[in-house]
C-alpha cells in the first residue's frame, strides 16, 4: 500500500468522512466550482486567500487548498466539520510531502 494510500484511508477513518480524494487542479480550473467561487468571492473583498471551504446540507464537504495546486476533498456526513479539520491538519506534514501523486 503506498503511502497515499494509506493517508487516504487514515482520513476516510475520520468520523463522518466517506470519501477522501487529492486532487490536482490548473490555475483555470480548479477541482471543484465551490473553491473556486469562494476564491472569486475572497478576492472581491479584498479578504485574501480562500484556503479552505466546508459545505453542509445533506451531505458534507471540506475542500482544502493543499497547495501546488492540489486540492483534498473530503466527503460524508453533516456536523464532524471540527473533526475533519483537526484530521486535514493532523495529515498536512504528509500531504505536504505528496508532490506529484494524485488519486
Amino acid at each position: 500500500m503506498s503511502m497515499l494510500s494509506r493517508l487516504l484511508t487514515a482520513l476516510e477513518g475520520t468520523e463522518g468522512v466517506e470519501m477522501a480524494a487529492l486532487l490536482a487542479g490548473t490555475p483555470r480550473a480548479t477541482p471543484d466550482v465551490a473553491m473556486t467561487d469562494a476564491q472569486r468571492v475572497a478576492n472581491s473583498g479584498n479578504l485574501g486567500a480562500c484556503l479552505q471551504v466546508y459545505i453542509e446540507a445533506d451531505a458534507a464537504v471540506l475542500i482544502d487548498d493543499v497547495g501546488d495546486g492540489r486540492f483534498l476533498r473530503l466527503q460524508g456526513a453533516p456536523g464532524h466539520h471540527g473533526r475533519w479539520r483537526y484530521a486535514v491538519e493532523r495529515h498536512r506534514p504528509l500531504i505536504g510531502r505528496f508532490s506529484g501523486e494524485v488519486a
